[in-house]
């Protein structure tokens, strides 16, 4: 009798929770957010714990990054394995403790220890989730791609306001707070994620099915893949990178104060989401071919006027089609690269490694040649993403690759 009314209830909750696609859709957002506490909490953990600048890069940033670098890929061999379900709803428990454990840490080790097992756990969940997403509707994966980056987006950008309004309240403790509030939102999120099944794929799998290191290498034969891989990697350029510089642009060279370079930050996230909106709708009318290219030479020309802009309030105004045009970049050349391998994203992910050295090494290049000849030029540097991008369109368009909104060659 018992049995039968614990069975009962937990039929009604999972009635009650949203779909298992809008709660995957939902992981980005929450991750975003979760991360947001250690970079928009640096300055207080640092003080809290009387770092250096350069300690406080290392325990926040380099160790659990390069922690994540090595073991990531394990991730996906496991989820051939056993599943990905299993390792979504685990990944999701294991980020909830991690950042428990980060929220009371009475010390870096503790502190960077904990980040790395979110990193890590971060990765189980955060990717697979993008991938069940995908496979389940392969025909929709640039669209699948623009909301995933989305909410993303919004994580981003709800993390320092969170983080804010928790330093009103506790200004010495805001970042454990911040800590806990996103285990227990983790925590939650793992449980409903539990209740539900997860989506079935589109393209069912085949018996004699290479294994998933196998079919990489194999993956890593043709260079149209790669080639997209490599545009996906530069889109790292005109995103947190072009924030940095940006906003060293801004001050040095148009006297901006701190306001200023909030706004110019803003304008492009702001740019950024209208392009992720728009792009969503322009699927249903365009292939993604043709609207790589169009973004592409459209953010080029934006990206050209922001740069000459003399004026800061000119700066702040151009920076929005600059963000418009950008963010839909990303979405369009992972389709892309997905598209390579049909019913087998993770393939497309465990390949995509091989560009992971080239997106850590760019901000350090970028910063030396900044110190060297001036954020200007280091800023023009960051052109040969929009550049490169419609450079592959053009070469590709007429390769065996299958727009992935319609499933025919472009």
């Amino acid at each position: 009798m018992a049995a039968t009314l614990r069975a009962r209830a937990a039929g009604v909750c999972a009635r009650r929770l949203p779909s298992i696609t809008a709660l995957l859709f939902a992981v980005p957002l929450i991750e975003e957010l979760a991360s947001g506490v250690q970079s928009s909490g640096a300055p207080d953990i640092e003080r809290s714990f009387g770092l250096s600048h350069t300690a406080t890069a290392v325990v926040l940033f380099l160790v659990p990054g390069l922690v994540q670098l090595v073991l990531d890929p394990v991730w996906f061999w496991l989820a051939e394995r056993f599943g990905r379900p299993w390792l979504v709803r685990g990944g999701l428990a294991i980020m909830a403790a991690a950042q428990l454990v980060a929220a009371v840490a009475p010390g870096p080790v503790t502190l960077t220890s904990a980040l790395s097992v979110w990193g890590l756990a971060a990765g189980a969940a955060n990717s697979l989730s993008e991938l069940t997403l995908i496979d389940h509707r392969p025909d929709e994966r640039a669209r699948t791609l623009a909301r995933w980056t989305l909410l993303s987006l919004l994580g981003y950008v709800g993390a320092p306001v969170v983080l804010g309004g928790l330093a009103l309240i506790a200004p010495q403790a805001a970042w454990r707070v911040g800590f806990a509030i996103a285990g227990a939102m983790l925590a939650v999120w793992a449980v409903a994620v539990s209740l539900r099944a997860f989506p079935a794929a589109a393209v069912a799998a085949v018996d004699d099915e290479p294994p998933l290191w196998q079919a990489a290498r194999e993956a890593l034969r043709d260079r149209v893949l790669i080639g997209w891989l490599f545009g996906t990697a530069l889109c790292s350029l005109l995103d947190e990178i072009l924030i940095v510089f940006a906003s060293l642009h801004v001050r040095d060279e148009l006297g901006a104060t701190a306001t200023g370079q909030n706004a110019v930050v803003v304008a492009f996230i702001a740019g950024g989401a209208i392009g992720l909106v728009g792009l969503e709708r322009l699927l249903a009318r365009y292939g993604e071919h043709r609207l790589m290219i169009a973004a592409g030479l459209a953010c080029g020309a934006a990206f050209a006027a922001w740069l000459a802009a003399p004026a800061l309030w000119l700066s702040v105004v151009l920076m929005v089609p600059v963000g418009a045009t950008a963010a839909p970049l990303y979405p369009l050349a992972t389709a892309q690269a997905y598209a390579r391998c049909p019913g087998r994203s993770s393939v497309v992910l465990v390949a995509s490694h091989l560009f992971a050295p080239l997106v850590l090494a760019l901000p350090w290049l970028l910063g030396w040649v900044a110190d060297r000849a001036g954020t200007l030029c280091a800023l023009a540097l960051l052109a040969v993403q929009p550049i490169g991008l419609v450079v592959l369109a053009l070469t590709t368009g007429d390769r065996d690759s299958r727009d992935s909104r319609t499933g025919d060659p472009p």
